[in-house]
C-alpha cells in the first residue's frame, strides 16, 4: 500500500500539469518557461560554431 502523501501526490500533480500546460496557472509569476531558456542560435551548415571556453 502506498502512503497517503505519494497518493495524494500522485493525483494531484497532473492537474498541476495540465492547468500550467494550458496557461490557466502560472508557477512561476511573471515568467514564461521560455523566459528561462536562453536562445538558441542556429548555425547554417557551412559555418563552423564558436568554440567556448
Amino acid at each position: 500500500m502506498k502512503p497517503l502523501y505519494r497518493k495524494t501526490l500522485l493525483r494531484f500533480l497532473p492537474i498541476v500539469f495540465n492547468l500550467e500546460r494550458a496557461n490557466q496557472l502560472s508557477l512561476l509569476p511573471d515568467k514564461d518557461l521560455a523566459d528561462l531558456c536562453h536562445l538558441i542560435r542556429t548555425i547554417p551548415s557551412n559555418e563552423e560554431p564558436e568554440k567556448r571556453n
